[in-house]
C-alpha cells in the first residue's frame, strides 16, 4: 500500500474527527450524567427517605 497524499489527508481527517467525537462524548459524561451521579449517594437517600418518613 502506497501512502499517497490523498490517503494522508483520509487518515488525518479520520484521526481528527475521532479526537472530535471522544472528546465530545466525554463532554456530554462529564457535564450531564456525572452530576446526575455525584449527588446519588447514601447521604442523599437517606435525607430522601427522612423527608417521606416527616
Amino acid at each position: 500500500m502506497e501512502l499517497t497524499i490523498e490517503n494522508l489527508i483520509k487518515i488525518v481527517l479520520g484521526v481528527l474527527v475521532v479526537v472530535a467525537v471522544s472528546y465530545a462524548v466525554y463532554y456530554f459524561f462529564s457535564n450531564n450524567v456525572f452530576d446526575f451521579f455525584k449527588n446519588f449517594g447514601a447521604n442523599s437517600t437517606s435525607k430522601f427517605l427522612a423527608s417521606l418518613i416527616i
